[in-house]
């Protein structure tokens, strides 16, 4: 062990960023794309590329206002390098997760010893949150990296002997952090305004200067956001953050969260409590440390500064209305620093080996187990030989975002959505086709009209609604 530790403190940065990245990439190669977010993201980026447009991303042919582009820009580089496939797409994932990571490490070992930048760097790392969102192709990872890389530009940039590089990171990463997925990167500015507030010795932030560098900021988001404007007649504004951003925050998005007002209220510990999940093994450690810390709290400004700002991650998305446990992933970063100073003598290494143990078993052998389950990519794979580019493509009672993805790697056709009644229709056609419809639905309504086609059929699992499905296809070439 000593010798293990003597060349950690030699190279200790390249040996962080290589354990995250690899465990963060483990098994995402074999796992399909999850319904629904997944494929959403993966698919977009492809029609991207496809159409040779980086500005306004499309899925299935339709304009997709949810996200900005900076997760589509990486995903495309990725499928340049790797192909269009599910690794492929979470990539991105792992390389900012294990990028924040390394910033982790960086950022705590300026103001402590190396072994507790390392200590902070593997809590992040092997929190059980962490370990299931770094290795999916969504937003989430590009954004906490960059949330990170604002509120420790920010710590630095107020103190009394800065350097001018800081202002520039700071700012530049929060017009990075909005590219990835809005307004939530710029919840680091809070913290700021209260350092300001309550320690106001202690937090040089001059409001003429940073409105000025925020100038800064809006021009960068601008390089991107006024042509996507243009080109969508202020759609991406007004749905983008009219639905996405204020809309969750006072409604309720495909049922996450309470929707009367008094299950609003019952919700409102729901961070609280997930946390313990969430943020295990080391959640449960930080009771007691915040009890042991208060009093030297006063004296602790940057533990403070740590606190303040995953505090307001758990009050804003406390208050908004739609709820998932991985929200308060932004949190993240600072807890883990936080509890790796207040708790120096943490054992980490032998509950750190217990998550890597455990999620290289599930994200291998586990997930080789689990991908003959999922619906969508069976059919695909027993489909595959007899689709052509030129066909049709056609869904009826199963529109799940994980066909396109899945078919749409053939198909160049976008995916029509049909009612039961059309489903007929769509089969006497004489074009080359793909019908894909719930195989009791197939054997009672479409049996009799499919006797020269191809049909494929699978059993598997539903990973939105948790149900059994079973489906077929029906193939006219």
């Amino acid at each position: 062990m000593q010798q293990f530790l003597t060349r950690l403190a030699a190279r200790p940065a390249p040996a962080i960023f290589a354990f995250s990245l690899l465990l963060f990439c483990s098994g995402t190669w074999i796992l399909p794309l999850t319904d629904r977010d997944e494929p959403r993201f993966a698919e977009a980026s492809r029609e991207m590329l496809q159409r040779g447009d980086y500005i306004v991303p499309c899925f299935n042919g339709a304009h997709r206002f949810d996200k900005p582009p900076l997760i589509y820009w990486a995903q495309m580089a990725c499928y340049k390098l790797f192909g269009e496939n599910a690794f492929a797409a979470r990539l991105p994932s792992a390389l900012f997760a294990a990028g924040t990571s390394l910033l982790i490490f960086s950022w705590a070992r300026r103001f402590t010893k190396w072994q507790t930048g390392i200590a902070a760097s593997v809590i992040f790392t092997t929190s059980l949150q962490m370990l299931a969102n770094a290795r999916l192709a969504t937003a989430d990872m590009p954004m906490i990296f960059f949330v990170a890389a604002a509120a420790w530009s920010g710590w630095e940039m107020t103190r009394a002997d800065t350097n001018k590089k800081w202002f520039w990171i700071f700012h530049v990463s929060l017009a990075l952090g909005f590219l990835a997925k809005g307004p939530v990167a710029w919840l680091p500015i809070g913290g700021l305004l209260l350092g300001k507030w309550l320690r106001p010795k202690e937090f040089d932030f001059s409001l003429p200067r940073f409105a000025l560098g925020m100038v800064l900021t809006l021009a960068i988001i601008a390089v991107w956001g006024i042509p996507a404007l243009i080109a969508t007649n202020g759609e991406f504004f007004t749905v983008g953050i009219g639905h996405h951003v204020i809309f969750r925050s006072v409604g309720v998005m495909e049922g996450h969260g309470g929707k009367s007002l008094i299950n609003y209220f019952l919700l409102l510990p729901f961070f609280f409590i997930t946390f313990f999940f969430s943020f295990f093994p080391w959640a449960i450690r930080v009771p007691k440390a915040l009890w042991n810390w208060r009093s030297s709290s006063a004296a602790d400004t940057f533990g403070w500064y740590l606190l303040v700002q995953a505090g307001i991650v758990f009050l804003t998305f406390t208050l908004v209305r739609t709820k998932l446990p991985h929200y308060t992933l932004p949190a993240f970063p600072f807890i883990a620093i936080w509890i790796a100073r207040a708790i120096p003598g943490l054992k980490i290494f032998r509950w750190a080996a217990a998550m890597t143990v455990f999620i290289v078993a599930l994200t291998t052998a586990g997930f080789v187990a689990a991908k003959t389950e999922f619906a969508s990519h069976q059919l695909f794979e027993q489909a595959k030989p007899f689709l052509k580019p030129e066909m049709k493509l056609a869904a009826v009672g199963y529109d799940e975002p994980s066909l396109v993805w899945e078919f749409r790697g053939i198909v160049t056709n976008d995916m029509q959505t049909l009612d039961a009644n059309e489903a007929a229709g769509f089969l006497r056609e004489t074009n080359p086709s793909v019908l894909i419809v719930p195989t009791g639905f197939y054997k009672t309504n479409l049996a009799s009209l499919a006797t020269n086609a191809v049909t494929v059929q699978v059993h598997g699992f539903n990973t939105v609604k948790g149900a059994r499905v079973d489906l077929t296809a029906v193939i006219n070439r």
